[in-house]
């Protein structure tokens, strides 16, 4: 049991926040067709309106296209939930053989 309540506020909206990602996630055609893979890490900030006010790669995957990918993933999720600070949070690419 335990936590204090708003805590777990928090986190369950985070984990909201993540299926929202991941639902308006696109592998990029061009990337799957060449077999590139790889996890790019963001962080990103959520405006008052619910729009992504700023979204930033802190690691790339070492694919411009997959990090472009990613950030176009972070914006078009949005509204989001409004939170305060950065979020940050990896997306992972990858093909299943």
């Amino acid at each position: 049991m335990g936590g204090t309540g708003d805590g777990d506020g928090v986190a369950s909206l985070l984990r909201s926040i993540r299926r929202q990602i991941e639902q308006a996630k696109i592998y990029p055609d061009a990337a799957r067709r060449e077999g590139i893979q790889g996890t790019v890490e963001l962080r990103f900030r959520i405006a008052t309106d619910g729009s992504v006010e700023a979204v930033e790669i802190l690691r790339s995957s070492g694919f411009g296209i997959l990090d472009e990918a990613s950030q176009q993933t972070i914006r078009r999720a949005a509204p989001y939930p409004l939170i305060r600070g950065w979020i940050r949070l990896p997306l992972s690419y990858r093909l299943d053989r």
